[in-house]
C-alpha cells in the first residue's frame, strides 16, 4: 500500500488532469507518489540524497530522476507541466521556483501544493511578477494552487547566497540550508571548543553551510576534513564557504554515514532536531550509535545539542568515557571517547 503525504493526496484528487501532461516534479517531495502518477512522461528532481537513492532503486521505466541543485535544459526537456511541493521555508521556495521557471517557456502550467503551516498561501503574492496563481483545491490543511508562467526571469545563483562573517571567516548560505538567516548559536558554541590540539582526520556530519569545518580548519590547519550532508544545497554552501576562505576539504553527498568508507580521529556535528516541520530525534541517535564504526581506536565524537536533551545513557553504552565539554543556558557540547 502506497503511503501518501497530505500534499500528494491532494494532487491525486486531480490525477486525470495529468494523464495528458509531461510532468516535471520538484520541491519538498516526501513520498513515492511522483513515480505512480499517470502521465505521458515524468521527470523528478529531488534534493535529499537518501530520497533520491530510494526512488532510483524502484527503477521504473520512462521516469527520470535527478539529484541536482539547479535545473538544466536537459532535465526539463519535453516537459510542459510543473508540479512543485512547497517547502517549510518561503525563501527556499522562491529560490527553487525562480530557478525552475527560468528554464520553462511562457504559458507552461505550474501546480504548487503545500501545507498551510509552511506559508504556501503566500505563493501568489511572492510569484505575482511571473505567474498568476489561483486556488484549485484544499483539504486536510493543505492547498493546491495553479497558474501559467506569464513572464520570463533570469536566474543568478550568486544572488541567492547570504554571506555571514564570523571571526574573519566568510560563511556562504543558500535559502533552506540550516543557518541561512544567521549562524546558529549552537554551532558557535561547538566551534568555540576547537583548538590547535585537533589533528588527523575529521568528519563533519550534516555540514550545512560549512561553518564548523571552516572554523576547525582555522584553528587546526593541518586537520584533514571530510564534510557530508544529505542536502545538495548544503553541499553547495559548504563548497562555497571553503572556497571563499581558501580552505580545503572533501565534500561528499551522504545520508549520515551511507557514503563513508573510512575511519576518523574525530567526528563533529550539530545534528538537526527537525525533519521538515516535525521533531525527529532519530538522526542524532543514529549519529551516536553508528559513530563507533567510523572512529579509530581512541577516536572522539563531539556534538552540540539543546541543553534540555540528555544523551548520557546512550553515550555511556557506547563510549569508554564522555563529558559535557561546554554548556550555556540553551546548548551543551558533548565529548565522547572510544
Amino acid at each position: 500500500m502506497l503511503l501518501l503525504s497530505k500534499n500528494s493526496q491532494l494532487i491525486l484528487r486531480h490525477s486525470k488532469v495529468f494523464q495528458t501532461k509531461k510532468v516535471f516534479f520538484s520541491g519538498n517531495i516526501q513520498d513515492e507518489f511522483p513515480l505512480h502518477l499517470d502521465t505521458i512522461s515524468t521527470k523528478i528532481n529531488i534534493q535529499r540524497y537518501d530520497d533520491y537513492i530510494n526512488l532510483k532503486k524502484k527503477n521504473i521505466k520512462n521516469i527520470k530522476i535527478y539529484n541536482n541543485i539547479l535545473v538544466s535544459k536537459e532535465m526539463i526537456k519535453n516537459c510542459n507541466t510543473i508540479i512543485y511541493y512547497w517547502p517549510k521555508d518561503k525563501s527556499e521556495a522562491k529560490f527553487q521556483l525562480m530557478n525552475i521557471i527560468s528554464y520553462f517557456s511562457i504559458k507552461t502550467e505550474i501546480f504548487i501544493v503545500g501545507n498551510n503551516s509552511s506559508g504556501v498561501r503566500s505563493a501568489p503574492a511572492i510569484l505575482k511578477k511571473w505567474i498568476k496563481l489561483d486556488k484549485v483545491d484544499n483539504a486536510k490543511h493543505s492547498i493546491l494552487i495553479s497558474g501559467f508562467i506569464q513572464n520570463k526571469i533570469v536566474f543568478m545563483l550568486e544572488n541567492f547566497f547570504k554571506i555571514h562573517i564570523w571571526k574573519n571567516l566568510i560563511i556562504k548560505s543558500l535559502p533552506g540550508v540550516f543557518g541561512h538567516k544567521k549562524i546558529d548559536p549552537g554551532s558557535k558554541l561547538l566551534a568555540s571548543t576547537f583548538s590547535n590540539q585537533i589533528t588527523g582526520k575529521v568528519l563533519d556530519i550534516g555540514c550545512g553551510t560549512g561553518f564548523l569545518s571552516a572554523s576547525l580548519l582555522c584553528s587546526s590547519p593541518n586537520a584533514i576534513l571530510t564534510l557530508v550532508d544529505n542536502n545538495i544545497f548544503a553541499l553547495k554552501c559548504s563548497y562555497s564557504t571553503l572556497d571563499s576562505n581558501k580552505l580545503k576539504g572533501e565534500i561528499i553527498c551522504s545520508d549520515l554515514y551511507s557514503n563513508i568508507f573510512k575511519k576518523f580521529d574525530l567526528i563533529i556535528s550539530n545534528p538537526p532536531l527537525h525533519y521538515d516541520l516535525k521533531m525527529n530525534f532519530n538522526i542524532i541517535e543514529k549519529i551516536i550509535r553508528c559513530s563507533i564504526k567510523y572512529l579509530k581506536s581512541k577516536g572522539e565524537l563531539r556534538f552540540v545539542t539543546n541543553s534540555c536533551f540528555n544523551y548520557d545513557g546512550l553515550l555511556k553504552k557506547i563510549f569508554k568515557k564522555y563529558r559535557v565539554l561546554k554548556k550555556t543556558n540553551r546548548y551543551k557540547v558533548y565529548q565522547a571517547f572510544l
